[in-house]
């Protein structure tokens, strides 16, 4: 009895139902304490961004009217004395106004009502009750331009005092109905001023109102004076009084403007709280749904998939210990389990395959490295970059010695990177174009050469000397002494037929071309007879099959329009992960 309890309480089956449980036991406590602890985190939480939202509306609108009060004393300390002067010469020529006098005032106002952050309006009064200048903005409409010009008219200005006579302060004046926040200096008889409409302050901060969130703007007696609300009524009434009526359902987050009074953000309750509520009685629901179904789950892991998987993992061992094939199953199992028993014994007798493949593919691939190290050895060609240099020398040509040297060095430094089994086609194409400009200094204007390379084509990698080898063999085969070698080189991404993107390499000379035996050779005899002849074509037949695992990566051809050989690359452009050969392109 003790026994048999022993391996029950080993059993893996009881250790989830036991840790399952556990874990249930600990979520529904930690529910029954988020349940109260959430409420007050998420009003914190709406608390929190509330006032962070009202410190940035609150940095614009000020933002916005230290803007305005700039305009004005800007244009204040530009036309205060002119202004003045004009003034008492309109009170002492009997009202007489002189329209370049005002015109010049205008065009002042103008010049900065014309930006995009102005305020609603501008004004210059020059005589109360007789004459005022004034230039109002595009977001006041007719009626309150008629109800403005009246009041600024008649205004006296000079003695009206500052809302809390504190320096920065602006004045609260309801014209029309309309709530408008006043800015001025007064200069004499002359009075400078600038003033915006209390909706339009808010409306530049935010933009519409949500039924869950509404913003309010109040002066400091706290009087409503717009209101960014679904509520229209909010705006006739007093903060106080608003709060009294509506503190049940809605939060009020509220943060002073210093300027004129506060900005008040307004958010009903219910719109946050029902979705968390929502939220917490699923989670209970799926608990207690969770207490029926985890001992049926619990039930069905121990008889439909343990016992397949401990057979799997008896099987496995099996195979580790040297057992050529994996063991078929006891009996059968579920359709799952089947397939999963066929596709382990398809994986061992792949690995096996595998193995073997991989061990060839190893030598082969050594052997192909072996080539490419035995064809940068080019013995003939630096006896004939030696010899060069010192008929050169013979004729005081010191300058094209100097740079024969130089693009020597080079081609020796890029061919001895023999640790470098890939290359950019940028790289290659660099030591290419040094290979052909020693061949121009020994064979002088014998020689054209012209590349045509994608910037996305470039990026790709190649095996190392891929180019270079074809282009050896155009200075070997088409360059004729006394007549001008044409090569051209082409490297353009593109799409196969397969759908696969490619990058296409495309070598075209005008010598005479492949012969006809040499086209209809297969790539499988052209290193049998003749190896010396045709080592590096044949080489990089088979190091392209061994990076890319494609055998139709090359193709010998003539050109159709001139007599000249051409040779067709395509190297298979990468995804990002460069599971074949870890090149990298772009997209494409």
């Amino acid at each position: 009895m003790q026994r048999k309890h022993s391996f029950r309480s080993r059993s893996i089956v009881f250790r989830l139902y036991t840790q399952i449980t556990v874990i249930l036991v600990i979520l529904f406590a930690a529910l029954l304490l988020s349940n109260i602890y959430s409420l007050q985190v998420v009003q914190k939480n709406i608390i929190s961004n509330s006032e962070h939202t009202l410190a940035i509306y609150t940095e614009s609108i000020r933002n916005n009217l230290d803007i305005y009060a700039k305009d004005l004393m800007e244009v204040f300390e530009n036309q205060a004395d002119f202004a003045r002067e004009y003034g008492d010469q309109y009170g002492s020529s009997g009202h007489a106004g002189d329209y370049f006098k005002e015109l010049r005032l205008i065009n002042a106002l103008k010049s900065k009502m014309s930006n995009n952050y102005a305020s609603d309006g501008m004004f210059i009064q020059i005589a109360r009750d007789e004459r005022v200048l004034t230039l109002f903005g595009n977001r006041i409409n007719s009626s309150n331009k008629l109800a403005l010009v009246d009041e600024l008219k008649h205004q006296n200005w000079r003695e009206m005092q500052v809302q809390g006579n504190q320096e920065g302060q602006w004045s609260v004046v309801e014209v029309n109905h309309v709530y408008y926040l006043f800015k001025w200096i007064s200069y004499g008889e002359v009075s400078f001023g600038t003033f915006v409409q209390a909706d339009h302050l808010i409306s530049l901060t935010s933009r519409e109102a949500e039924p869950a969130s509404q913003f309010v703007l109040s002066d400091q007696d706290g009087r409503i004076l717009t209101a960014m609300s679904s509520q229209a009524s909010l705006a006739k009434k007093d903060l106080d009084m608003t709060k009294q009526e509506l503190g049940n359902r809605y939060l009020f987050v509220s943060r002073p403007i210093a300027e004129f009074g506060q900005i008040t953000n307004i958010v009903m309750k219910q719109s946050v709280f029902s979705g968390l509520k929502l939220i917490q009685w699923l989670i209970i629901g799926l608990g207690a749904v969770s207490i029926i179904v985890v001992p049926l789950v619990m039930r069905f892991i121990a008889k439909e998939m343990l016992r397949p998987i401990l057979e799997l993992v008896r099987a496995a061992k099996e195979v580790e210990k040297g057992q050529p094939a994996f063991p078929p199953p006891s009996r059968a199992y579920s359709v799952e389990f089947m397939k999963l028993f066929h596709a382990f014994q398809s994986m061992v007798h792949e690995i096996t395959h595998l193995k073997i493949q991989s061990y060839e593919e190893k030598i082969e691939k050594s052997r192909a490295e072996l080539k490419v190290l035995q064809m940068q050895i080019r013995p003939h060609f630096y006896l004939n970059a030696i010899s060069t240099i010192s008929s050169l020398t013979y004729q005081n040509r010191n300058e094209e010695i100097r740079r024969m040297i130089q693009m020597l060095s080079r081609h020796l430094r890029y061919m001895f990177r023999a640790e470098q089994m890939l290359v950019s086609i940028n790289e290659e194409m660099n030591h290419v174009e040094n290979y052909i400009r020693m061949q121009e200094i020994r064979y002088p204007d014998q020689i054209f050469y012209m590349t045509d390379l994608e910037p996305e084509a470039g990026q790709v990698r190649i095996p190392q000397l891929l180019l270079q080898t074809f282009v050896e063999n155009c200075f070997k085969h088409a360059l004729t002494y006394g007549e001008l070698l044409s090569i051209f080189i082409r490297a353009h991404v593109e799409r196969k037929t397969d759908g696969e993107m490619y990058v296409h390499i495309v070598i075209e000379d005008n010598g005479e071309g492949f012969p006809e035996a040499r086209l209809q050779q297969t790539p499988s005899s052209e290193v049998t007879k003749h190896e010396g002849e045709h080592v590096g074509i044949a080489t990089i037949r088979r190091t392209l099959q061994l990076l890319y695992k494609q055998d139709d990566l090359l193709l010998l051809s003539n050109g159709e329009e001139a007599a000249g050989a051409k040779i067709d690359i395509w190297i298979p452009v990468q995804d990002d992960s460069g599971a074949a050969s870890g090149m990298k392109v772009g997209e494409v």
